[in-house]
C-alpha cells in the first residue's frame, strides 16, 4: 500500500473538504445572539445577550454554541487546506515522476526509472498481454464500448463505467492463488493513487441457489489467500428481479476509485 505523505495529504483535503460542505450547509444560525456561559454552585447557567436562558430553552444554547463551534471549526479547516495545496504544489516541483515523463522517449529506452508518473505508471499496466477465460462457442458475442468481449449485459454496464471514469481494468485477467489455483477476477482494477490492484466480482444470478453457493465458495477463496470483501475485494450483485442499478453503480465507482 502507498502510504506516502502525497496520498495521505490528498485523501485529508478530500475529507476535509466534505467537512466543510456539511458545515457551511448546516450553519445557518446565524440570526441567535452571543452566547454566554456562567458556573453557579457548580452547575452552568446560560445567557444570550445577556439574557438568562431558563431550562427549556437550553436548546438555544445548543444551538448557538454548535453554531460557534462550526464557524471555528470552519475556519480552522480552511486554513488547513490552504496548507496543504501549498504543501503540494511545492512537493509536486520536486516530484521525480515528472523527470522520467519529460525525458525523451529514446532515452526512455536506455534507462531504467526507480519512480515514474501515475500517467506513466497506469500507461505500462494496461499495455502488458494476457490471456483471460475462453467463451464458449453458443455464448452470445456482447461487447464494451472499448472493444473487448465479455459475458453479459451487466460487466458491459460496468466494464463501460469504469471505461467513462478513466479507471484503469483488465477483464478477467488471471490470478494465482495458493495451491496453484487460478482465478479469473471479473474486473482487476488498478486503484489510484495508491497504485494498488483491487477486484470486483460481478454476481449475476443471487437468486439460484447453486450460483449463490459456487459465489460464496470463490469469495471464501479469495479470503484464504488474503484478499478481503471490503478492503481489496468489491462485489456488485443482481437477481432476476432486482437489476443492477447504473447510479448506485456510478456512486460506488466514484467513491471507491476516483480520487475528486
Amino acid at each position: 500500500m502507498n502510504n506516502t505523505i502525497e496520498t495521505k495529504l490528498i485523501k485529508e483535503k478530500r475529507i476535509l473538504e466534505e467537512i466543510l460542505n456539511k458545515a457551511r450547509k448546516n450553519n445557518d444560525e446565524t440570526k441567535l445572539g452571543h452566547l454566554k456561559i456562567k458556573q453557579k454552585k457548580g452547575k452552568p447557567e446560560y445567557y444570550c445577550d445577556g439574557k438568562y436562558l431558563k431550562k427549556d430553552q437550553v436548546d438555544i444554547a445548543k444551538r448557538i454554541a454548535q453554531r460557534d463551534y462550526d464557524e471555528s471549526m470552519i475556519r480552522k479547516a480552511e486554513e488547513r487546506v490552504k496548507v496543504i495545496e501549498k504543501f503540494l504544489k511545492e512537493y509536486d516541483k520536486t516530484s521525480l515522476k515528472t523527470l522520467y515523463k519529460d525525458t525523451n522517449e529514446y532515452r526512455k529506452q536506455l534507462i531504467v526509472a526507480p519512480i515514474i508518473s501515475d500517467e506513466e505508471y497506469i500507461k505500462n499496466w494496461q499495455s502488458v498481454e494476457y490471456k483471460g477465460k475462453n467463451f464458449e462457442e453458443d455464448m452470445p458475442e456482447i461487447y464494451t464500448n472499448k472493444g473487448e468481449r465479455v459475458r453479459s449485459k451487466s460487466e458491459k454496464i460496468i466494464a463501460d463505467k469504469l471505461y467513462s471514469l478513466e479507471i484503469p481494468y483488465r477483464y478477467e485477467y488471471p490470478l494465482m492463488l495458493s495451491g496453484n489455483v487460478k482465478v479469473y477476477p471479473d474486473f482487476t482494477i488498478l486503484k489510484m493513487p495508491e497504485r494498488e490492484e483491487v477486484y470486483l466480482e460481478h454476481f449475476g444470478m443471487m437468486d439460484d441457489s447453486g450460483y449463490v453457493d459456487k459465489a460464496l465458495f470463490k469469495l471464501s477463496t479469495y479470503e484464504r489467500n488474503g484478499i478481503y470483501l471490503g478492503v481489496n475485494l468489491f462485489i456488485t450483485y443482481e437477481t432476476s428481479k432486482t437489476i443492477l442499478n447504473t447510479r448506485t453503480l456510478d456512486g460506488f465507482m466514484r467513491k471507491l476509485f476516483c480520487i475528486e
